[in-house]
């Protein structure tokens, strides 16, 4: 009885030294004949005799005094044990470059204000006679426009001088006639400065009576657009025939 809870004791041992750590185990002891004391033992000779001793395969159990001896194992770590581990996983998608402004099935609109009113009327007299009676706007409205990314939006007239006349060729007093019919194109939508990170604020574009283009930038945006072309009554009187010209609003990415 003595004999196995020390065997017990021993398989205890050996089991909690190959969970710790990675090595071999060869160690016991056996009792002094004769006396009360102990010698622990490890390799060598003196640990192969105390195996056989004990009951391991090298000879018989001993009948003279007691022994135990645990034999053991185990493999070391394949690989670097570590305190924490994990993994980093990237995930993308690409998203095409995309610039839009809605107008319908077509990118080019003819806008016909018609007549062109003037005083037509003899007993208007010479400082009125054949002068524009009224100014001539139009506003053009779209519930898309923008861009997914940096962008400029640009207001580009086809001339500097607006409306031109240019099919009145019998000559004309330039002192009291005009040919050209300046006009001021505006937009108007939501966007954010080039840059920011924010709500968007109402932006105004404006192409005034003499410039020929106007720009902005901006960070990505969409909202709806307005567009007013404004004609003002010119200083001098219009000549017969047709004033044509063209404003363009483009939005396009950096």
């Amino acid at each position: 009885m003595k004999i196995s809870h020390i065997l017990a004791g021993a398989a205890a041992i050996a089991l909690v030294g190959s969970a710790a750590n990675a090595g071999t185990i060869n160690q016991g002891q056996f009792s002094v004949p004769g006396t009360n004391n102990h010698v622990n033992v490890g390799g060598g000779l003196l640990g192969l005799g105390n195996l056989g001793n004990a009951g391991g395969g090298l000879g018989g159990i001993s009948q003279t005094f007691s022994a135990w001896h645990a034999v053991g194992a185990s493999a070391g770590n394949n690989g670097s044990a570590s305190g924490s581990d994990g993994a980093t996983f990237t995930l993308k998608g690409k998203v095409d470059t995309d610039c839009a402004f809605y107008s319908g099935s077509a990118q080019s609109h003819e806008l016909d204000f018609g007549t062109l009113g003037i005083y037509a009327s003899d007993n208007t007299g010479p400082g009125l006679a054949f002068d524009m009676v009224a100014p001539a706007s139009v506003a053009i409205y779209t519930n898309l426009a923008g861009c997914n990314t940096a962008n400029t939006v640009k207001l580009t007239k086809n001339h500097v001088d607006g409306l031109r006349n240019t099919g009145n060729t019998g000559g004309y007093d330039t002192a009291v006639f005009t040919a050209n019919l300046p006009f001021t194109a505006a937009a108007s939508y939501t966007a954010v400065a080039q840059g920011a990170q924010s709500n968007g604020t109402v932006q105004t574009l404006t192409a005034g009576l003499n410039q020929l283009d106007a720009q902005n930038t901006h960070g990505a945006w969409k909202s709806p657009l307005s567009l007013t072309v404004t004609i003002p009554v010119p200083s001098k009187a219009l000549l017969a025939g047709t004033y044509n010209g063209s404003v363009a609003i483009e939005i396009s990415a950096l």
